[in-house]
């Protein structure tokens, strides 16, 4: 019987202690707010003495808000002692952001250079935190694809002309006409976090008409652009993400094969490219700065 009440009083008497020490941190974190100086210098020292968190807190909140030097280097000093390899790492954290801004910015000389030298004697508890991994590929990725020529009437090379203008218009918006390693896949686009779209030239119409040793030219060029999902997917043509816009021109020249064929790609390459600077881009710009 006496040595189950000898094991009692021990427990009770190690309760009691614990319960004074926490006491005591209680206290000398409010003493830290009070308005007299030799309190809250007396409170810093005692907290210096403490590995607690709530020590680590109070002297990090010390260090970067209390209006006298003196508390401040004190702070930092005290935080030097207290924080170790079995800080909560919040904790931990809140007292390198308190010394990084006092090593950096204090208005005091002496506070500065001793948040410095703390932050050395730190360094090895410092956890590193990955630096943000910048991907190589583009936010937004235009894939230009091919002209079509259902009139087969265009000249030749005049399609692979009217890509390569409308080309030269998009890569003037800032925007990726070209993918590191090809085209890429739904996946490689899901993992980039890149939003890609597609555009698509169509010849629609040429007419040559031929008068008084002259030759007239009308053409029309369709450019459609979509929301695209990359090389295994295709596009997806909903009403309020995805467009077709069109324009017509006409053009005179001679009337030899040659001065036709250079007319007619002529024709085709102006109206590529004002279809694309005054309706493709500014769609294709909407549709990116929403996110779609």
């Amino acid at each position: 019987m006496s040595r189950a009440l000898a094991v009692c009083t021990a427990c009770l008497l190690a309760l009691c202690a614990r319960t004074a020490a926490a006491d005591k941190i209680d206290r000398s974190v409010t003493q830290l707010h009070d308005s007299s100086y030799k309190v809250r210098l007396a409170a810093a020292l005692a907290l210096s003495k403490s590995k607690d968190a709530r020590a680590v807190f109070a002297l990090a909140d010390a260090l970067d808000g209390d209006d006298n030097p003196t508390i401040r280097r004190v702070s930092a000093l005290a935080l030097g002692k207290v924080v170790d390899a079995s800080t909560a790492p919040d904790a931990r954290e809140l007292a390198f952001d308190a010394l990084d801004k006092a090593a950096g910015s204090d208005g005091d000389t002496t506070v500065r250079d001793t948040a410095t030298k703390t932050l050395k004697a730190l360094a090895a508890l410092r956890r590193v935190r990955p630096a943000a991994v910048k991907s190589d590929k583009p936010e937004v990725f235009i894939n230009i694809d091919s002209t079509t020529d259902p009139t087969n009437l265009a000249p030749t090379g005049a399609g692979d002309r009217v890509t390569k203008i409308v080309k030269q218009s998009i890569d003037k918006t800032g925007y990726a006409t070209s993918w590191p390693g090809g085209l890429p896949t739904s996946a490689e686009l899901s993992t980039n976090k890149s939003r890609a779209f597609i555009i698509a030239s169509t010849v629609k119409k040429i007419e040559i008409t031929k008068t008084s040793g002259k030759t007239q030219i009308a053409c029309t060029v369709a450019i459609r652009v979509a929301p695209w999902t990359g090389v295994d997917g295709g596009e997806k043509w909903e009403s309020n993400k995805s467009a077709s816009a069109s324009g017509s021109a006409k053009a005179m020249t001679g009337n030899t094969d040659r001065e036709i064929a250079s007319g007619t790609r002529d024709c085709l390459e102006a109206v590529a490219e004002d279809v694309t600077s005054r309706q493709v881009v500014p769609f294709l710009k909407r549709l990116a700065q929403a996110g779609i």
